[in-house]
């Protein structure tokens, strides 16, 4: 194994551990792939969209036998997110390299500074109603095929500020991945974007860590998770700040 695989895998078992324990981390992942491996950024964003694909499926079981993903908000958001996410792949063939690092080195800072606040509770919370669902879905199926954020980061921290317990919002951030994973490959595949051999590999390692996530997920406290994703966050977003600084 080459040492570029064998950091592939590291990465991504590392990774997959956040993305099962928090449904949140995924973004972390083009950030590597492009500053640790030296990833074009549109190909890195196809490469972890392939990924998240096959592991999504994996984390959507471990989820759903736990019962932690309710059927009627997943397939409201799971079906606006299939327009979103075709829009965002091909924005992503359009909008240029340093503007996608641009955005996802911002949604890395908002992310990581909304990670580090508590959750709300609410005791008398209302459910999102379908309306919501869908403007969630679309939004969250573009920027997520734009960006290869994965769609759980972006709607995990949307749900919990909207006061949905974080497993409830956790479970439906992987179910909403697939979807786009889905429509998002294809449009990347035609466009010859995907390495798919690294890709296999990558989802390989994301599904082993996305197994041991999953448990901490149902077992830990969220509040010591969310802290490190918090960290792993802002630390990517400087690194792709500093990078993007010596561009311009």
């Amino acid at each position: 194994m080459t040492s570029g695989a064998a950091a592939l895998c590291v990465a991504g078992v590392i990774i997959g551990v956040l993305i099962g324990a928090t449904g949140i981390g995924g973004v972390l992942l083009v950030s590597f792939l492009v500053h640790g491996l030296g990833y074009p950024v549109q190909s890195a964003v196809a490469v972890a969209l392939w990924s998240y694909l096959w592991s999504g499926l994996l984390a959507i079981a471990l989820y759903w036998r736990r019962g932690s993903i309710a059927t009627r908000p997943a397939l409201w958001l799971c079906a606006a997110s299939v327009p979103g996410a075709f829009l965002g792949a091909c924005a992503l063939g359009v909008v240029p390299g340093k503007v996608v690092e641009a955005l996802i080195g911002g949604v890395l800072l908002l992310g990581g500074v909304q990670t580090l606040r508590p959750p709300r509770e609410h005791n008398d919370r209302t459910p999102p109603g379908p309306a919501l669902l869908v403007g969630l879905g679309l939004l969250t199926g573009f920027a997520s095929a734009l960006l290869g954020a994965g769609g759980a980061f972006l709607l995990v921290p949307l749900l919990v500020a909207l006061g949905e317990p974080v497993l409830l919002a956790v479970g439906l951030g992987q179910a909403i991945q697939v979807p786009i994973s889905v429509v998002a490959t294809v449009a990347n595949l035609r466009a010859g974007r995907i390495d798919l051999v690294s890709g296999t590999v990558l989802a390989a390692a994301l599904a082993v860590g996305i197994a041991f996530g999953t448990p901490l997920a149902h077992g830990v406290s969220q509040r010591t998770l969310r802290l490190l994703v918090a960290v792993a966050m802002l630390a990517a977003a400087v690194v792709m700040g500093a990078r993007l600084a010596r561009m311009f």
